[in-house]
């Protein structure tokens, strides 16, 4: 007989349009077979029937609770975290705690399961209210204090700086009061888990890597390419600046040498990157797909130059997966067993960046070694065969 879970998650995970919602499918599906989960989640809309059914081929049930709309506009978001800031609290860890929703997640952790399960450090402050006897667990996409830090550090205005800053100690607040009180606490990196150390003993903090489906083996794609491609929500801070950062420093570096070259840029929210780029007739902005490979595999070359970030980078494990040769900054690739020169190719400033791109989109030899080197990778560390065992190592090893 399998055990009970409640598995409470932010996002409604289905389709998988974040790193976020793809970490947490790969985990219910390792988490099936050992246990009938009631899945809780969050939904500004209702969930589409299609997208129930598929969750629901993983789970027992589906809960999805109803969530205020937020909108994403640039003075939306300011007049949000100005009220957060004044409150002293991280974004999201409100969204996830208002008047509407705590009370219903509140009923929901109070029935009889075997073990409770919570996704991002958001939901972190809900332990205060489980009733033992059950097994808790916190699963941490990223680290939110560092995240913010790193954020802190890059930005320019002043009054973001100030904003970040508030929001660093929030956020290491809410770990301090919070992580200790997890059974287990779940890791995607050795980088995070070190970082967690901090405010939860380290036997209690397991590393449950990103994980991703193997695709087929790579075949060489023969001759030279002309397609670059990056994925990613653009209402996302740090993807959003990784392709500010390169539009401005590194395109038309490539696009004097290649003329011809072409750039598939996949994610939701493309407006908020600003008219000039939505313009240009060499960049394919492709809004939200269900089907990302409709442009991974029709592209040679995939680019990651983010210059902030938590966790480790599903852009990278599905390039990997898909054998197509990576470009990334070192913050990219951070966290990822992501070599120089051996399944990755390194750069982090516009001009090595350029001459990389450069470089493979006119070496199919070296493409196709990078590709290959990147689907062992997965093979080898990221597959979800990989997580499972790994995830099973943290919840019944002790």
């Amino acid at each position: 007989m399998k055990l009970r879970m409640l598995f409470v998650s932010p996002e409604f995970p289905f389709p998988p349009f974040s790193g976020g919602c793809l970490r947490t499918l790969s985990l219910l599906r390792c988490l099936a077979e050992h246990f009938d989960i009631h899945l809780v989640t969050f939904a500004e809309a209702p969930p589409d029937e299609k997208d129930l059914k598929a969750l629901r081929s993983l789970v027992a049930e589906v809960t999805a609770l109803p969530l205020e709309v937020h909108h994403r506009t640039r003075l939306r978001r300011y007049a949000r975290n100005l009220r957060r800031a004044l409150r002293f609290v991280p974004p999201l860890v409100d969204r996830f705690s208002e008047a509407c929703v705590r009370p219903a997640v509140g009923r929901l952790l109070e029935g009889k399961v075997d073990w409770i399960w919570l996704e991002h450090l958001w939901l972190a402050p809900y332990v205060a209210g489980i009733r033992r006897p059950c097994t808790t667990v916190l699963d941490v996409h990223n680290v939110e204090s560092d995240f913010y830090r790193q954020l802190r550090h890059f930005a320019r205005n002043p009054l973001e700086k100030l904003g970040y800053y508030v929001f660093e100690h929030a956020a290491s607040r809410v770990e301090r009061q919070h992580l200790a009180s997890f059974d287990r606490v779940l890791a995607v990196s050795p980088e995070d888990r070190e970082l967690l150390a901090r405010n939860c003993a380290p036997e209690k903090i397991f590393i449950v890597p990103n994980a991703v489906e193997l695709g087929p083996p790579p075949a060489n794609d023969g001759g030279p390419g002309c397609t670059m491609y990056f994925a990613g929500r653009l209402d996302y801070a740090p993807n959003r600046e990784a392709v500010s950062w390169f539009y401005r420093q590194v395109w038309p570096l490539i696009r004097r040498r290649l003329p011809d070259v072409r750039w598939n840029i996949v994610g939701a929210y493309p407006e908020l990157l600003g008219e000039e780029l939505l313009r240009d007739p060499q960049a394919v902005l492709t809004g939200s797909v269900e089907k990302t490979e409709l442009y991974l595999h029709p592209s040679s070359v995939v680019i990651v130059p983010l210059s902030i970030g938590g966790g480790t980078r599903f852009k990278v494990l599905e390039a990997w997966s898909a054998g197509k040769a990576v470009v990334s900054t070192a913050k990219g690739a951070a966290g990822l067993a992501a070599f120089h020169g051996d399944n990755i190719w390194i750069a982090n400033t516009p001009v090595e960046f350029a001459d990389a791109v450069v470089g493979l989109l006119s070496d199919s030899n070296l493409r196709a070694r990078l590709g290959r080197r990147g689907w062992e990778t997965v093979q080898e560390r990221y597959s979800w065969e990989r997580a499972k065992e790994s995830l099973e190592t943290a919840l019944f090893s002790s």
